[in-house]
């Protein structure tokens, strides 16, 4: 017989047909938003082939990069240094410049002049969007309690209109470039409020543990369908402002959708709503063609059990305190995970966009785009074999880390050689990324899932933040020590992944290898007051019950 559990209720009610199959479609749209938000600053603040303007007594109307006849280049090698852009020959510093629009068109670098010396200043953009993905401290624990469906919808409304109108301002008001800059960074900002984490886990919350791999695997592939949507727009729009517009069009598309998102049958159960939970399954069922004898009597045997479960809890308010409180030393070294990841995958991903005499930046972001998505197919089959998730996790970190520590030795010699090295470095990092994001949330139950998840994304940001400053910051000559930095933090990341469990064969449903510590606690105090309510089993009991046909 089946245990009575809500992972088996799912499976009855269909943990993998019609039902999550519409949804994971339907989902995999918020997540492309997300792709396209992600990358915003890769082509709309590219640092364009620049020279000074030659002064208007010299050559008026200097507005055009390239030279229009022999004249005008002989003035541009007599008056302009070529070992800098940003001076003339007689040393004294350019006020104005002249941009190459062949390859970006018209950046917001060339619009607010980030270049030379306020070359840093253009980091301010990337900056404020990571600052509002710092917001996932509030709304990952807010989603614990409001729902990720609500959280859903108010994120994604909420950032829809705000971006909306600071669009408007910049397009149809006259305004200085600082008040441009200005408004730019609030329309970054609120960008970086992505609901991305909450979709990720409802993905995982629609079906059971046997298909949260598929279910995370493709969040992560439907993110780097949003790169690829996002660099052909870029490259159609060739202006930092229509760009934003095509991007917000895409957005505006996404909205009727909002008002059908499910709820988390597994957030419902762990809320105790149980009326919204079985209208729930019944909807899962019924799209996915299961009789209601199928699943309903276990569902009913289901919530008499979480009754009695709760009445036992009441006699001991401080358990899930205690159980955070537990979980904290593992919540840090998540963090260190995301931070160290996010770090080297941003400065990978920004790299592959810059401009190159190899190939064109469209094509080789396109491309490490796909070798993106190979990398999370890749992370999805190494998962499901013997190596599990932490030894996948490190496997890839490690990758990684090689491939950053050979990119300075093959960068100015052979540049093809180096562009090949850092795709397999985004193929690396990528697959990291992906059993990173798997690997994380089955480390906690479901009541601290959505706080656990933020606050792996709050510590993520600053590695994100910290990549495009670092590259603008850093000299040429320093690059070298900057990639031994960088491959020596992911061989310091493998072995602290080292210490973590393998949740391979743990349960999604609320995190049971906690509750049982504490059951054991409480036995060992004399206290007996759980042992009248039978305790699910775990997957690989239920693998050899033959319940389990595919292995997460």
């Amino acid at each position: 017989m089946d245990e009575i559990s809500l992972e088996n209720v799912l499976r009855r009610c269909g943990d993998f047909g019609r039902f999550q199959l519409i949804h994971f479609s339907l989902l995999c749209l918020l997540n492309f938003s997300s792709g396209m938000a992600g990358f915003y600053y890769v082509f709309a603040l590219a640092e364009p082939y620049f020279r000074c303007r030659l002064p208007s007594d010299v050559w008026p109307n200097d507005n055009q990069y390239s030279s229009s006849n022999s004249t005008h280049q002989q003035l541009i090698d007599t008056l302009l240094m070529t070992s800098s852009s940003c001076k003339y020959t007689n040393g004294s510093s350019c006020q104005e410049f002249v941009f190459d629009r062949s390859v970006y068109g018209k950046t917001f670098t060339e619009e607010a002049k980030f270049v030379c010396e306020n070359a840093i200043r253009k980091t301010w953009i990337s900056t404020v969007y990571e600052l509002g993905t710092f917001t996932v401290l509030i709304t990952g624990p807010i989603s614990d309690r409001v729902g990720r469906r609500k959280m859903l919808q108010i994120l994604s409304l909420g950032m829809y209109i705000v971006t909306a109108i600071t669009q408007l301002l910049l397009q149809f008001v006259s305004m200085s470039a600082n008040l441009k800059i200005g408004l730019l960074m609030v329309n970054q900002i609120v960008s970086g409020i992505d609901p991305y984490g909450i979709v990720f886990l409802l993905l995982m919350e629609l079906t059971s543990s046997s298909h949260t791999s598929f279910a995370g695997g493709v969040s992560m592939v439907a993110y780097t369908i949003g790169e690829v949507m996002f660099t052909g727009f870029a490259y159609a729009a060739r202006n930092w402002l229509n760009l934003k517009w095509f991007m917000s069009i895409y957005f505006a598309v996404t909205v009727p959708y909002l008002f059908f998102i499910p709820e988390s049958p597994y957030w419902l159960f762990i809320r105790k709503k149980y009326d919204q939970l079985e209208v729930c399954l019944r909807k899962i069922a019924k799209t996915n063609r299961r009789e209601e004898s199928e699943w309903h009597p276990m569902y009913m045997q289901l919530v008499e059990q979480s009754r009695l479960e709760k009445t036992t809890e009441k006699k001991k308010p401080k358990k899930k305190i205690s159980r955070i409180i537990r979980l904290i030393p593992r919540l840090f070294m998540c963090g260190c995970i995301e931070f160290v990841t996010m770090l080297l995958y941003t400065t990978i991903s920004y790299d592959l966009g810059q401009k190159s005499e190899a190939i064109s930046p469209y094509t080789n972001f396109i491309i490490g785009a796909g070798v993106e998505g190979l990398g999370y197919l890749a992370a999805g089959l190494c998962i499901i074999t013997f190596l599990g998730r932490k030894y996948s996790l490190i496997m890839f970190v490690l990758l990684t880390a090689g491939a950053v520590l050979a990119i300075p030795f093959v960068t100015g010699t052979y540049p093809v050689v180096a562009t090949v090295i850092s795709q397999v470095g985004k193929f690396g990092v990528s697959a990291a990324v992906s059993v990173s994001w798997l690997f994380v949330p089955e480390l906690f139950p479901t009541y601290m899932r959505g706080l656990a998840n933020a606050i792996f994304v709050f510590v993520g940001s600053f590695g994100s933040m910290l990549a495009p400053i670092i590259d603008t910051a850093v000299g040429d000559e320093y690059q070298r020590i900057t990639n031994y930095v960088y491959a020596g933090l992911a061989v310091v990341l493998a072995c602290v992944i080292a210490t973590l469990p393998e949740t391979r064969n743990r349960s999604f449903q609320d995190g049971k290898e906690h509750d049982e510590e504490d059951d054991d606690d409480d036995e060992e105090e004399g206290g007996n007051t759980n042992k009248a309510i039978e305790k699910p089993k775990d997957n690989v009991a239920l693998q050899n019950e033959g319940t389990v046909d595919v292995k997460s």
